[in-house]
């Protein structure tokens, strides 16, 4: 078996959140692990830079000003694309709910964000192949 070469470019996360606080805490986090990441805080905007930029993984939060997470973690799930979902949230009664299904993890909002990093790194190693059969 042979590894497979390492990919050179950066990962792109494209970041939704309402919270401008919390987004520019969470894309500092993740800049530092040398992530590239987008943020907005609009579900419409999210939609549109997902469909114009090339996007790894996306971290959502289900409370959004112009549309609701749910429905955006919902039409980014319909495209079936290899692409992470994680939900951001402090809304401890998501991770109950059938429209949780979609995501592919659920974190607790944090200020520092560590659990998210760490999830993403998870999610996203687990989608680059290892090996070249």
């Amino acid at each position: 078996m042979m590894k497979s070469a390492p990919r050179t470019e950066a990962a792109t996360v494209l970041l939704v959140d309402e919270d401008l606080e919390q987004c520019l805490n969470c894309k500092t986090k993740l800049e530092s692990q040398g992530y590239r990441v987008v943020c907005t805080h609009s579900g419409r905007e999210a939609l549109a830079i997902f469909s114009c930029e090339k996007i790894d993984l996306v971290v959502a939060d289900v409370q959004l000003p112009d549309m609701g997470g749910f429905d955006l973690i919902g039409t980014l799930a319909s495209l079936r694309l290899p692409i992470p979902i994680v939900v951001n949230t402090s809304d401890a009664a998501f991770q109950f709910s059938f429209r949780s299904w979609a995501a592919d993890a659920i974190i607790a909002k944090s200020p520092d964000c560590t659990e998210l990093a760490l999830k993403i790194a998870a999610l996203l190693q687990a989608q680059t192949p290892q090996y070249v059969h």
